[in-house]
């Protein structure tokens, strides 16, 4: 099997180690239209592929900074009556899914909306929630509130306001409030001047 060479290793420790050197018009934009264009080539298929495990690490980077989404280990088919297993990295996976109910390629998108999070704060997902001891959370606490739609990732003040909406809507705790790939594509597409 021969694949392409990412030197810039995954999106996660290159934000970890670049943060400073990143904007959204100039690097973010482009990586976070590119994951979303991998997710609407997917979910185009009859039935639609869902990926099941997107996050930061299952996205790498060429040496232009184009993001190219990896791990189709857990990905299917959508299946109606087989869709409720849970799957994916537990911070980044839609409250459907970790309630055990049945989902369908909108769960990817709730997972991007994450990964946008990710993008804008350049750390993991709910790396500043707070317990109510007034202590970093527990992760099983803050997967009970992301169950319960009381709690979604944060975005930095500096979030372009876009952006901030399109992760809102992604992260919608109803799945069918969530927009669909190709109209993610279509909401990231545009002029950035921020």
């Amino acid at each position: 099997m021969v694949i392409e060479y990412f030197p810039m290793g995954d999106l996660q420790r290159y934000l970890r180690m670049n943060s400073d050197l990143l904007s959204w018009a100039r690097d973010k934009i482009h990586m976070a239209i590119g994951v979303a264009r991998a997710l609407e080539y997917l979910h185009a298929y009859s039935p639609p592929i869902i990926h099941r495990d997107l996050k930061s690490k299952n996205i790498l980077l060429t040496k232009q900074l184009e993001a190219k989404l990896i791990d189709f280990g857990v990905s299917r088919g959508r299946l109606d009556n087989t869709m409720t297993a849970g799957v994916g990295t537990p911070y980044w996976t839609a409250p459907e899914i970790l309630e055990g109910k049945r989902y369908t390629e909108q769960a990817d998108i709730y997972s991007f909306g994450v990964v946008l999070s990710e993008l804008d704060t350049c750390k993991i997902p709910f790396h500043d929630c707070m317990g109510t001891n007034g202590k970093k959370a527990k992760p099983f606490q803050i997967l009970q509130e992301v169950m319960a739609g009381m709690l979604r990732p944060s975005f930095s003040e500096g979030c372009p306001p876009r952006v901030r909406r399109i992760g809102i809507a992604c992260c919608q705790h109803d799945p069918t409030h969530r927009p669909t790939a190709a109209q993610l594509v279509e909401m990231l597409n545009g002029e950035w001047t921020v």
